[in-house]
C-alpha cells in the first residue's frame, strides 16, 4: 500500500492528508470527499431451516448525525452502532452535522473505528458549519469546505438506483439546505425521512430542533413523506430529563438503559468503542483504532457501566430496517422472522398525522384517519416498550459482524 494513503478496515480508504483533514476538521475537509471510495459488503440472512445464506433485501440508507467526539451526547454513539448492525441497510452516505463543532469535536472519529470494526467503507462528510439563515436558505453563501455533506448528500441520491431512505438525528440543516437546492431530486428519490426530534406535546424540551430552528420546520412542513420519531412527548422540562423523571409516553420515543445492561454483553472491540467514547479519550494522546484492540479497563468498565443512557432514535432504525419486534418472556429481539419460541409483539407503529408548528417550534399534532405522507411514531406497549428496546438492542449489537 503506498506511503501516502492508510488502511481502514482492511481497504484503501483516502489518502493520509484527506484522512487527517476530515479527522481534525479542518478547512480541506472537502477535499476529502472525492478520495472517499464507497463500498458495501454484501449482507446475508439465514432462512429457517437452512444453513446456507441467501441474499438479504437491501435499503439504500442517508445517515445524517450530530456525531461528535469527545461526545455531545453518546447516545449518537449507540445510534452509529445500531445502524452498523443492520445489514439490511445499505448505507451510502453519512452527513455529520454541526459543521463548525466538527473541527473541535470530530465525528471522524468514530466514524473510523467503526469502520475498522465492521470491515465497511462508508462514504461521509462534514455538513454546513452555520444555521440557516431562513428556511429556504441553500448554505450557498458558507465557507467552500462546509458544502461536502450536501453535496455528498446530493450524490449519494443522484447515483442511487432505486429509492431511498433518509434517516436524521441531527439539525436536519443539510438536508433542509439540499432539499432548497435540489427539490426535485429529493423528492423522486427520498421515500422516508425519519425526523428524530422535537415534542408531540407542543412542549419546550427539545434539543434538535434548537440547533437549527429554520432547518426543522422547513422539512416538517415540506411535501416529503416524513416519519416523524418525537424525542418527547410531555411537558417535562430539561431538569424533568436530567433527574431521570420522564416516563414512557404514547408519542415519544424516548427510553434508557443501564450501559453495564447493554455494553457489558458485547465483544471487547466494541465495549472498547463506546468507553473510548465514554471516557472522552483524546485522539492526539489514545491513537483511537489501537484503542480497540486493548484489554478493556476494568476500573474504567466499572465507572462507566453503571451510569444510565437516554435514547431516542433506536425505534426509528429499527423500522427503516424493515424489523418487528418478537417476545420470548423477558427476550426481546428485532428480527425480520421470529426465532423459535418468540412471538410477535406490536410495541409501536406510525400513525398518519397533520402538523402545525410555531415560530418556537412548539407543534399542535393531530391525528388524522386519512393516509397522509406525514406519519407519527406512536406507542403501542407503554409498559414493555423500554424493556423490549433494552433486550432486542443488546441481542442487535452482540450479534453485530465484527472484521477480525
Amino acid at each position: 500500500m503506498p506511503e501516502n494513503t492508510i488502511e481502514t478496515a482492511g481497504h484503501t480508504v483516502c489518502s493520509r492528508r484527506a484522512f487527517g483533514r476530515v479527522l481534525l476538521g479542518t478547512a480541506g475537509a472537502a477535499g476529502a470527499l472525492s478520495e472517499i471510495v464507497p463500498g458495501r459488503p454484501a449482507p446475508y440472512a439465514f432462512a429457517r431451516g437452512s444453513s446456507s445464506p441467501e441474499p438479504l433485501a437491501t435499503t439504500a440508507v442517508i445517515y445524517y448525525s450530530d456525531l461528535l467526539h469527545p461526545p455531545g451526547d453518546p447516545d449518537d454513539h449507540v445510534d452509529l452502532a445500531t445502524l452498523f448492525s443492520l445489514p439490511e441497510l445499505d448505507i451510502r452516505a453519512i452527513v455529520l452535522d454541526l459543521g463548525e463543532k466538527q473541527g473541535s469535536q470530530p465525528g471522524s472519529v468514530p466514524m473510523s473505528q467503526m469502520m475498522k470494526m465492521t470491515g465497511r467503507k462508508v462514504p461521509f462528510a462534514v455538513g454546513l458549519g452555520q444555521p440557516l439563515r431562513y428556511p429556504e436558505d441553500k448554505g450557498l453563501n458558507q465557507f467552500r469546505f462546509y458544502q461536502s455533506g450536501v453535496e455528498l448528500l446530493q450524490k449519494a441520491l443522484e447515483e442511487a438506483e432505486g429509492e431511498v431512505f433518509v434517516i436524521a438525528t441531527g439539525s436536519l440543516r443539510d438536508i433542509a439546505a439540499a432539499y432548497n437546492r435540489s427539490p426535485d431530486l429529493i423528492r423522486r428519490k427520498v421515500i422516508r425521512v425519519y425526523i428524530n426530534a422535537g415534542s408531540a406535546s407542543g412542549g419546550d424540551l427539545y434539543w434538535n430542533p434548537g440547533l437549527d430552528p429554520q432547518a426543522y420546520p422547513r422539512i416538517m412542513r415540506s411535501d416529503l413523506p416524513i416519519y416523524w420519531c418525537p424525542c418527547f412527548g410531555g411537558r417535562e422540562t430539561l431538569e424533568d430529563l436530567a433527574a431521570g423523571w420522564l416516563g414512557m409516553l404514547q408519542y415519544q420515543t424516548f427510553w434508557k438503559f443501564s450501559q453495564g445492561e447493554i455494553f457489558g454483553a458485547l465483544p471487547r472491540p466494541l465495549q472498547n468503542f463506546f468507553l473510548y467514547a465514554l471516557s472522552r479519550q483524546v485522539p492526539l494522546q489514545v491513537e483511537p483504532i489501537a484503542y480497540l484492540r486493548r484489554e478493556p479497563q476494568e476500573e474504567l468498565r466499572k465507572e462507566q457501566w453503571r451510569q444510565v443512557r437516554n435514547m431516542w432514535s433506536t425505534a426509528s432504525l429499527v423500522h427503516a430496517a424493515g424489523r418487528r419486534l418478537f417476545r420470548s418472556g423477558n427476550s426481546w429481539a428485532a428480527l425480520h422472522q421470529p426465532p423459535a419460541g418468540f412471538t410477535r409483539a406490536d410495541v409501536f407503529d406510525f400513525s398518519p398525522a397533520k402538523i402545525e408548528i410555531d415560530a418556537d417550534l412548539n407543534v399542535r399534532l393531530e391525528l388524522t384517519a386519512a393516509d397522509r405522507s406525514f406519519r407519527v411514531f406512536r406507542l403501542l406497549d407503554l409498559a414493555n416498550y423500554q424493556e423490549a428496546m433494552t433486550s432486542s438492542l443488546r441481542r442487535l449489537l452482540s450479534e453485530m459482524t465484527l472484521r477480525n
